[in-house]
């Protein structure tokens, strides 16, 4: 499932320009029940001890400016966020809560509620295109010789980077269902040049992902279950939302 919300803005908002943590946050404070956040943040579904949160969600979309002397980005008028799971308590708890405010707030700014309405994509075919609406990121993490952990990140162009999608897709669609994921998916890209490329920081920590457009082919409901869980790594995080162009 997936939230569509569109916020008017009274003044600028003003955002740090890696503002994936915020809105984590902001999603995060949004629902009501507590015991589930705790679950969701603290444990997750789990798959060979790797925690799946099973929620991501999409960069702010609307008019804006970025101030490279300051680090931060300001939007004007409006923003949109999607934001998408594979876990229908979480979107209905989320959609709830938004029902229930007549204005929220965003690293303290006051947003009023525009628009809201939910979306369940479905892919019915064995192949389909994709946009990423947020970067996808797709990571190794090896040990060193002096002992320190040394992470790579791939781009799409590289060998390794289909695999390491069906390796991450298969331990969520695992950790969510309970059994293996019964074939694999197939992703090239169509559009991809350098301006793709996304650098940016999550608590510190520098992560390489890559917006674009890309072909998927496999299994329509495993397709359906990557576009509505996510693609590659750090999905909680804002990263690997794609919007099914056809």
């Amino acid at each position: 499932m997936r939230l569509h919300l569109h916020f008017r803005l009274e003044s600028p908002l003003v955002l740090p320009l890696n503002y994936q943590q915020v809105i984590q946050g902001f999603i995060y404070h949004q629902i009501q029940d507590r015991t589930y956040v705790q679950f969701l943040h603290n444990e997750g579904y789990i798959y060979e001890n790797r925690q799946f949160r099973l929620f991501t969600f999409s960069r702010l979309l609307g008019q804006a400016t970025v101030q490279l002397h300051t680090k931060t980005i300001t939007f004007k008028n409006e923003v949109r966020l999607q934001i998408s799971s594979c876990l229908p308590k979480f979107v209905q708890e989320l959609g709830q809560s938004f029902l229930l405010q007549s204005s929220v707030h965003l690293n303290g700014h006051p947003l009023t509620m525009e628009e809201m309405r939910y979306q369940t994509p479905t892919v019915t075919e064995s192949s389909c295109t994709i946009k990423m609406l947020s970067p996808i990121t797709v990571h190794r993490t090896d040990t060193a010789s002096d002992g320190r952990k040394v992470t790579k990140y791939f781009s799409p162009h590289d060998p390794a980077f289909e695999p390491l999608i069906n390796e991450n897709l298969s331990k969520k669609y695992a950790a969510y269902y309970g059994k293996q994921m019964p074939s694999k998916i197939q992703i090239k890209p169509l559009q991809l040049g350098k301006r793709d490329k996304v650098i940016t920081r999550f608590k510190g920590f520098i992560i390489e992902g890559w917006n674009g457009t890309y072909q998927l082919q496999g299994d329509p409901e495993i397709l359906t279950f990557a576009s509505a869980a996510g693609l590659g790594a750090r999905n909680s995080q804002g990263f690997g939302l794609p919007e099914v162009r056809n």
